[in-house]
C-alpha cells in the first residue's frame, strides 16, 4: 500500500527489483538516475504513475512493505517493456492514479521482504527456435514445490499482447480504409470516365478519320 501526499485515496504500488547484470526487462530512465548501492529507500517510478501524481526525483512517497511503513524517495523515473499496459491484477482498465510500478535495488527489496537469496518473480530469455511449450513445462516441474503458480508465454503477457493486438487493428485499419476509398474513388473514376467517352461518340471516329491513335485519344 502506498500513501502519496495530496492524495487521500489508497494506492497499490508494485515493487520490483533489478540490479546491474541483468538487461531483461530492465527500466529505462526518462528523468533523474537509477538507485545507487547502500543508497537507502530510493526508488525509481513508472513514468504513468509519475505523470498521474507530479511526482518528480526528490519528491518521496510512504509505502508499506512486509507490514512495516517506511518513506521511499524517489530518485528516477522510468519505462519498462513489461508495463506497457501497466495495470493491476484483477482490473479491467489501467488506472494509473491507484497503481504503481517502483523498482528498488535487489538487495534493498529481499532484505525489506525477508527474501535475501530468494525470489517470488522470474522472467527468463529463450534461445532463438527453442520449445517453449517444453521450456513451460520443465518450469512448472521444477517449481511446483516452492508454490509456483505457473510459467506463461510471452504471448499471454499484458504488456505484449496489448501492443501486439494494438498493431493488429492498426494493420488492419491500414488495409481496409484505404481499401474502401480506393474502390470508391475507382468507381466514380469509371462512371465519369465512361459517360465522358458516351458524349464524345461522334468526336472520337472523326479524330480517329484524321489520324489520330488510340493510345493518343486515351491519353488525351
Amino acid at each position: 500500500i502506498l500513501e502519496v501526499s495530496g492524495f487521500a485515496e489508497p494506492v497499490v504500488g508494485r515493487l520490483l527489483s533489478f540490479d546491474d547484470r541483468s538487461r531483461l526487462n530492465a527500466p529505462y530512465l526518462r528523468e533523474g538516475r537509477l538507485p545507487t548501492r547502500g543508497g537507502q529507500s530510493e526508488v525509481l517510478i513508472n513514468d504513468g504513475f509519475s505523470k498521474a501524481h507530479r511526482l518528480h526525483p526528490g519528491d518521496t512517497l510512504s509505502a508499506v512493505i512486509n507490514g512495516r511503513k517506511r518513506v521511499l524517495r524517489v530518485v528516477g523515473v522510468a519505462l519498462s517493456p513489461e508495463f506497457v499496459y501497466q495495470i493491476r491484477e484483477g482490473d479491467i482498465l489501467p488506472d494509473e492514479l491507484r497503481f504503481g510500478v517502483l523498482w528498488m535495488r535487489e538487495e534493498e527489496l529481499a532484505a525489506a521482504f525477508d527474501m535475501d537469496g530468494a525470489f517470488n518473480d522470474l522472467a527468463l530469455s529463450v534461445y532463438r527456435g527453442a520449445v517453449v511449450p517444453d521450456i513451460i513445462q520443465r518450469l512448472d516441474l521444477l517449481l511446483e514445490r516452492y508454490g509456483s503458480l505457473g510459467a506463461y508465454d510471452r504471448s499471454d503477457q499484458p504488456s505484449h499482447r496489448f501492443v501486439t493486438n494494438e498493431m493488429q487493428e492498426l494493420r488492419g485499419m491500414a488495409l481496409v480504409i484505404p481499401s474502401i476509398f480506393l474502390a470508391v474513388a475507382a468507381f466514380l473514376l469509371n462512371v465519369v470516365v465512361s459517360r465522358l467517352v458516351t458524349t464524345q461518340r461522334e468526336q472520337i471516329p472523326a479524330m480517329k478519320a484524321f489520324g489520330y491513335t488510340n493510345g493518343e485519344l486515351a491519353s488525351h
